[in-house]
């Protein structure tokens, strides 16, 4: 039980690192009225729209009357990778007693027990790794502007994107805070 304590310590502490590392960046989602919505960077924003690119590298350009929604996030745990990353450290939890045949064979002994362990480990980390998700997507959320194809709104609301644009971070890279 002391190695598997130590094995999943050491997978906590590896991915926590790696997002001490990566630099702030920003996830735009698109709500349109007309097409489907787009995810991507934020590149430019004026009072007449906004222009983002997507993870594809496809550069799209939006008029302010077709914007539905905009949702600004930071790049971040979603509640889908949280389940996914909760689930497989639960299954690999599991496996490790599954397959373990000393100090823990006392408390498994039949391959049902050791199933049922193997399962039930799986489900308290998809449980855990969903919360983690959805607490890591309510935190990352940092603005989100109902434009409802309006024009005039979109005109009183644009500046509050601007710093989330590719644009502003070229154009003011004295004024970003580290």
């Amino acid at each position: 039980m002391k190695k598997l304590c130590i094995y999943f310590t050491i997978i906590l502490l590896m991915s926590n690192t790696s997002i001490f590392s990566q630099y702030k960046k920003y996830e735009v989602k698109v709500v349109l009225d007309s097409v489907k919505s787009v995810k991507g960077t934020l590149q430019k924003v004026s009072a007449e729209g906004i222009a983002i690119e997507d993870i594809r590298g496809n550069y799209y350009i939006f008029k302010a009357k077709n914007i539905v929604k905009v949702k600004v996030r930071n790049k971040g745990l979603t509640v889908i990778e949280g389940l996914g990353t909760g689930a497989g450290i639960g299954a690999a939890a599991g496996i490790a007693i599954f397959f373990s045949g000393d100090g823990l064979h006392n408390s498994f002994d039949s391959f049902g027990d050791k199933l049922v362990g193997t399962i039930l480990l799986t489900g308290v980390g998809a449980l855990g790794g969903t919360l983690g998700g959805l607490v890591g997507e309510a935190l990352n959320t940092k603005l989100i502007l109902n434009i409802n194809s309006d024009p005039q709104k979109f005109k009183k609301e644009y500046i509050k994107l601007e710093k989330y644009s590719k644009s502003y971070y070229l154009d003011k890279p004295n004024d970003i805070k580290k």
